[in-house]
């Protein structure tokens, strides 16, 4: 293979003296009991995030999804033999050797790009969780190690994108991961006596009917496979959730069933599934009574919306809130008055990061057909270079050129930018103009680019053409 099409192994940054890292799968014993060495990580984990002290049965529920979904644990342990300041007090009150300082998780999932070539949208990706540094090692160069580990083993599977959520947003950017999805939190008044109820516009279509949510495990299945190869920005979901929409676990003690879970679907005229919702009372102590959504899945608008036409008919409640919603939800435009459903709060929910930039790209939805050429740099190394993009009917084919053969074009945009803005553009969640007003890219005319005269706002007009989608992506997933 042309050493241009690959991308290159990053420098794996070093463990400093006294610190080693291990990687391994997750395992139960003959008893359904969880290893120590993943149970340790796992509550290391969870500590880290301010979590509680799990049990062993918690654990080992939480492993056999583990070993369902194929994760990676890694962790950083701290040699036996340190004499480092504090290791003698570390051993007296500290947590035992068995628990790392550091932890990190990794599984792969489909990610849908939204391309219409021949392989489909779905796009296989690195999926990266579970990281924690004890607050007593900062500083010490130990995420860096984990992170280009892991891109490191992406780049050897033959991984084209690396994707996670993140918990604080300055963390990542170094990495070459752009925030490139968005969610909203959504609060939707359905009291009777309030002006701003919601009340939808149109006629009902099809039936929604109450559901047991303990029978609804093949719907689920059906219906987020649907969901996900609809939707832009998709993550495929690890089995917890499965757990979760069926009632087996508790938010609160995945060992005990969620008996407050509700749930309702929606049948089509013709028989079929189109959606379902789950969701919880929060109780007749809140003022004023509401509805909890825990997942609402459509297969299509239509489904989406008379799931919401079903909520908003239930009686004795006055609100319905729901955490993780796209930030441009079809419900604000159906309903009869858009003050019912108020935006509480927009947030990203994911971070992607190119690593093949051709299979990413050829994967992609675009907004209109045209040729541009592509400088990208990537402080890690692993997908700097020049590239030739040109989109005919919606699909892309991406080429990897020299600079000389760049410095010769003359058709087209030049945009110059670096993985991390290109991981924001990715999904379509930003635009060419954003990001080029931020001082995040640059666009120049390929006649300019190559000595002679040129338009250089004509050319931003042209890749944004090229570049922008007319919707924005969505991730209902975390993990």
């Amino acid at each position: 293979m042309n050493s241009l099409t690959s991308p290159r192994r990053p420098h794996v940054s070093p463990l400093p003296d006294g610190l080693r890292a291990e990687s391994f799968a997750p395992t139960l014993d003959a008893e359904g009991a969880a290893d120590a060495r993943s149970a340790a990580h796992l509550r290391t984990t969870m500590h880290g995030f301010y979590g509680p002290w799990l049990t062993d049965e918690e654990v080992s529920r939480h492993t056999e999804t583990f070993i369902a979904d194929a994760q990676r644990q890694v962790g950083v342990y701290l040699d036996a033999e340190s004499e480092e300041p504090g290791a003698d007090a570390r051993r007296r009150v500290g947590f035992s050797a068995d628990h790392p300082v550091a932890t990190f998780v990794e599984f792969d999932e489909t990610l849908d790009a939204g391309g219409r070539g021949a392989e489909g949208p779905l796009l296989d990706a690195r999926l990266i969780t579970g990281v924690t540094v004890d607050p007593g090692f900062r500083r010490r160069g130990i995420l860096s190690h984990l992170m280009t580990s892991s891109l490191a083993r992406a780049v050897e599977d033959g991984v084209p994108l690396a994707a996670l959520t993140a918990s604080e947003g300055g963390i990542y950017g170094r990495f070459g991961f752009g925030a490139a999805v968005r969610e909203a939190e959504l609060r939707v008044d359905l009291a009777h006596t309030a002006g701003t109820r919601l009340q939808l516009r149109g006629e009902p279509s099809g039936q929604v009917i109450s559901a047991d949510p303990t029978a609804m495990g093949e719907v689920v299945d059906e219906v987020w496979a649907q969901f996900h190869r609809r939707v832009r920005g998709s993550v495929d979901r690890p089995l917890n959730y499965l757990r979760r929409a069926t009632a087996r676990w508790s938010p609160r003690d995945v060992t005990s069933w969620d008996r407050r879970l509700r749930a309702a679907v929606h049948v089509r005229d013709d028989g079929s599934v189109g959606g379902y919702v789950t969701f919880r009372h929060a109780g007749w102590e809140t003022e004023p009574s509401t509805l909890e959504i825990a997942d609402l899945v459509a297969a299509d608008a239509t489904s989406h919306v008379e799931l919401w036409r079903h909520l908003s008919q239930r009686d004795l409640v006055a609100r319905a809130e729901l955490d993780g919603a796209s930030v441009e939800d079809v419900l604000t435009a159906a309903a009869v008055n858009p003050r019912s459903v108020q935006v509480r709060e927009v947030r990203d929910v994911l971070w992607v990061r190119l690593l093949d930039v051709v299979r990413c790209l050829q994967a992609r939805e675009w907004g209109g057909d045209g040729v541009f050429t592509l400088w990208l740099s990537d402080p890690l190394g692993i997908a700097d270079g020049v590239y030739r993009v040109e989109v005919s009917a919606g699909v892309a084919a991406v080429e990897p050129v020299t600079e000389q053969e760049a410095g010769q074009e003359t058709a087209g945009p030049v945009l110059s930018t670096d993985v991390e803005t290109l991981g924001s553009l990715y999904l379509g969640d930003a635009a060419v103009v954003t990001m080029q007003r931020a001082g995040r890219l640059s666009v120049a005319d390929g006649a300019a680019a190559s000595g002679g005269a040129g338009d250089a706002e004509g050319a931003l007009r042209e890749l944004s053409a090229i570049v922008d989608l007319p919707t924005r992506p969505f991730c209902a997933t975390h993990f």
